[in-house]
């Protein structure tokens, strides 16, 4: 982890990571506090103090922990906030609003913290360890992630909830920008019943064992300097 660390300590990166932080705290504290404040003020139960601790300390150690993966920002930050908004309301029906106030707050606040990061794409992504997500185009909630040691399909829907194709990039071969006449639906290889649906357009073509995959997108020649790039790297 030393050495992904030393990747990210100065350029563009490294600036957008560190404009982030308050975000992130904001996130991570920003319940909690208000919940042991609110049990000061309104004389809660103070043994109940425990969970707005549990709480940031969860916070804290998940965003360490996925301070390179910004995809789940907005989800973390809105369970984040709900639960302390939950809390807030068990210390007066007054503040009942506020796990969803909260929850929303959280996703919203995480959300721009994400974007901050990841977007715009720029070449400067490839040597730094942030993982870089890519969204299919017409497959709702597919994905293409892009990490500093693997690639991987992703999708919030269907049999990709359950299953995640995954290759180390040691394992992937040519990666290139295709054209796709018309709309198929292919195999994932080697994983079973999985498919992808890939549309007419610009689509991206990644050799894997046993196969290959065809993941429909408009930035196929970034995702292929992005892949090399982390290769090289990589030493893959």
């Amino acid at each position: 982890m030393r050495g992904r660390d030393e990747q990210v300590t100065g350029g563009v990166v490294a600036a957008r990571l560190r404009a982030v932080r308050p975000h992130l705290a904001l996130v991570t504290a920003g319940g909690p506090v208000a919940g042991g404040v609110a049990t000061a003020v309104l004389g809660g139960w103070l043994p109940g103090l425990v969970v707005p601790v549990l709480l940031l300390a969860a916070g804290v150690a998940y965003f360490r922990s996925r301070r390179f993966r910004p995809r789940r920002w907005p989800t973390a930050g809105a369970v984040l906030g709900a639960l302390s908004g939950a809390y807030l309301a068990t210390t007066t029906p007054w503040l009942s609003p506020t796990a969803v106030l909260f929850g929303l707050g959280g996703w919203v606040v995480a959300r721009r913290a994400r974007e901050s990061v990841l977007q715009p794409y720029t070449p400067e992504l490839a040597d730094s360890p942030v993982e870089v997500p890519w969204q299919a185009r017409g497959a709702r909630g597919l994905e293409l992630l892009v990490s500093h040691d693997r690639i991987t399909l992703s999708g919030g829907r269907g049999p990709f909830r359950l299953v995640r194709p995954m290759v180390a990039l040691s394992g992937v071969g040519s990666v290139e920008q295709v054209m796709v006449a018309r709309r198929a639906t292919l195999p994932v290889p080697g994983v079973g019943e999985l498919r992808v649906t890939v549309t007419p357009g610009p689509a991206v073509r990644i050799t894997v064992p046993p196969g290959e995959w065809i993941v429909p997108t408009d930035h196929g020649r970034e995702i292929a300097r992005l892949v090399a790039r982390r290769k090289e790297l990589a030493g893959a």
